[in-house]
């Protein structure tokens, strides 16, 4: 890809794209914010509107308790007048004002109906009525009233603006008998007036839903509302206000009727003015990130033409063409730094030309000495295939001496050569171990016996490559060595609470006092190399170092020891390290 295309690429995707996605995501968020301020507002005017819902459930059902504490109307209805003709005279002097004042105060009320329950009562034009000409739908909320409360129902649940019906229990002046029940029906203009005060007008639709779900008998949703938002409705969800597929719902639930009123309209008819905007700022946007494209990629264009001249110069060098580059562009006392890149290419071809024949022979002395390298190398594969060649001739001749010998070696000089790392686990070094004793215990016979005691899964811990065969070592050549009596070294894994100890004992002559005590202190403050080398107790030193930054924490080297009494070598590891596997 040339450099003009890169530059023009790169733009496109450090600047065109960036600037563009930004612009959108920061438009989105604002017309996110508008949004949801919006919805909240609406939700607030829903709010009002129930507030003054339930003012005016409120004043209708104050009736009830107007007409339970007036004495002539608890009387009537106790069958109190013997008379019809001084029932009628009660009705019209006392009843029938109070009943038409309410009328007149709640002007929502199309019909006004006291069922009565005892037969001796007088019925009296369709206001007071018998119990029985009660409806099927009155009787079973009548068998539902609870004492002192009224029910709010709809007339007529599946219409578009439902009327509303209320029922409550008038009782006899003590309140020990239930004496009528009293029937409002409220015209459909209290749930309209409900409707506009929520802003179910205009692109604006309101309408009713149960607590839960959709009406069973819905066929479908109403106009306007998409599937999914129907959906939504009807499903469990309590949210106030939520906008889906562009539909904005908000939503409120009436305690009072038992169901929940829902107002929806588009996000568009709402924000159509803010779309306007939005289309002519992308226009614009767009407009001008392509003019600037333009101007971009035409001054691009104008640097890189001079590195795309040199780029085709040096394309065509090769060992026959070391022609210097000279281009019109660059002008003697006017260098830029492509100008000073020319130059400096130019000097350089020509002291490639003038190298090109020491560079031949000196490739050719490198060839040469790398030949004789190749020829001095001895793999670890031929050492290992040479020890793998003495062990079958060995078990050929019935040697298993030197079979056993030659096994062990091998596995340890596999080991050893290994480029698989520094790290391994506590098996595969407890195994090595074991194939050093075994070299030593050929050598020093039955001067030398060992023991290994593992209680845990050795598979389970990484450790560094050779961190037990110095520690072994150290007891072989500081025990068995220096005494002719068996010596005897102990190899045990346990692993006891947050800690995993690994000891290596041996019965030698142990380590006097004022040495054990420089050892001990030499491997507490640690210190270099040199130090160690001239006090003794490399391998102790390296050991304990190697511990201590492999584990951290307070993993450590404990040596314990005293004259005629053998040593003790105790490897600490705290199981919180990051050897644990």
């Amino acid at each position: 890809m040339s450099i003009v295309r890169k530059i023009t690429l790169g733009y496109v995707i450090l600047i065109f794209i960036p600037v563009v996605i930004f612009g959108y995501y920061y438009y989105s968020q604002i017309y996110g914010n508008l949004t949801n301020q919006f919805v909240q507002s609406r939700q607030k005017i829903l709010e009002q509107a129930q507030a003054n819902m339930k003012m005016d459930l409120t004043r209708i059902d104050s009736i009830q308790r107007m007409l339970q504490y007036n004495p002539y109307v608890t009387d009537y209805l106790d069958g109190v007048y013997e008379s019809d003709s001084y029932s009628i005279y009660t009705y019209n002097r006392y009843i029938s004002p109070v009943i038409t004042q309410s009328l007149f105060i709640n002007p929502e009320i199309e019909s006004f109906r006291i069922y009565k329950t005892k037969q001796r009562v007088l019925p009296i034009t369709d206001r007071f009525l018998d119990i029985s000409a009660l409806d099927s739908r009155g009787k079973e909320v009548a068998r539902t009233l609870k004492p002192g409360q009224g029910i709010w129902r709809m007339a007529d649940p599946g219409a578009a603006v439902p009327s509303l019906m209320f029922y409550q229990n008038i009782y006899n002046s003590n309140f020990t008998e239930k004496i009528g029940l009293l029937e409002l029906h409220i015209g459909s203009g209290l749930i309209r007036k409900l409707y506009e005060a929520a802003g179910g007008r205009d692109n604006w639709q309101a309408f009713l839903l149960p607590e839960q779900g959709v009406p069973a008998s819905a066929e479908g949703a109403p106009a306007g509302i998409d599937k999914a938002t129907w959906k939504l409705l009807g499903s469990n969800d309590t949210r106030p206000y939520f906008i889906n597929n562009k539909t904005i719902v908000n939503q409120l639930y009436i305690e009072e009727l038992d169901a929940r009123v829902v107002v929806t309209g588009k996000v568009d008819t709402v924000f159509r003015t803010i779309k306007r905007k939005e289309i002519i700022l992308v226009f614009t946007i767009i407009a001008l990130l392509t003019a600037l494209s333009f101007v971009y990629y035409a001054l691009a264009s104008t640097i890189t033409k001079r590195i795309l001249l040199l780029a085709r110069h040096m394309r065509n060098l090769d060992d026959d063409n070391m022609k210097q580059f000279i281009s019109k562009h660059d002008k003697p006392n006017h260098q830029d730094e492509i100008g000073f890149l020319t130059s400096t290419y130019n000097s350089m071809i020509q002291r490639m030309d003038e190298l090109i024949n020491n560079v031949h022979r000196s490739e050719l002395r490198n060839k040469e000495a790398a030949y004789k390298v190749l020829q001095a190398q001895i793999k670890p594969h031929f050492l290992y295939n040479t020890l793998e060649t003495i062990r079958m001739l060995a078990e050929s001749n019935n040697d298993k001496e030197v079979a056993d010998i030659s096994f062990w070696f091998g596995k340890l000089m596999r080991y050893s050569l290994s480029s698989e790392g520094d790290r391994t686990v506590l098996a595969r070094e407890i195994e090595t171990v074991i194939f050093y004793l075994n070299i030593h215990k050929m050598r020093l016979q039955d001067r030398l016996t060992y023991e290994v005691d593992v209680s845990m899964d050795a598979e389970r811990l990484v450790c560094p490559r050779f961190m037990l065969q110095p520690l072994v070592e150290n007891s072989i050549v500081h025990g068995a060595s220096t005494i002719l009596r068996p010596v005897h070294i102990k190899l045990q894994v346990r692993e006891s609470g947050d800690e995993i100890i690994i000891s290596i004992t041996d019965n030698g002559t142990g380590i006097p006092e004022d040495k054990l005590a420089a050892i001990r202190s030499r491997l507490a403050r640690g210190g270099g190399r040199d130090v160690a080398e001239n006090m003794g107790g490399v391998g102790l030193f390296n050991v304990s170092e190697r511990i201590k930054s492999f584990y951290g924490g307070s993993s450590q080297l404990v040596i314990d020891s005293g004259p005629d009494r053998g040593t003790c070598l105790t490897i600490i590891i705290t199981t919180g390290g990051t050897g644990r596997i």
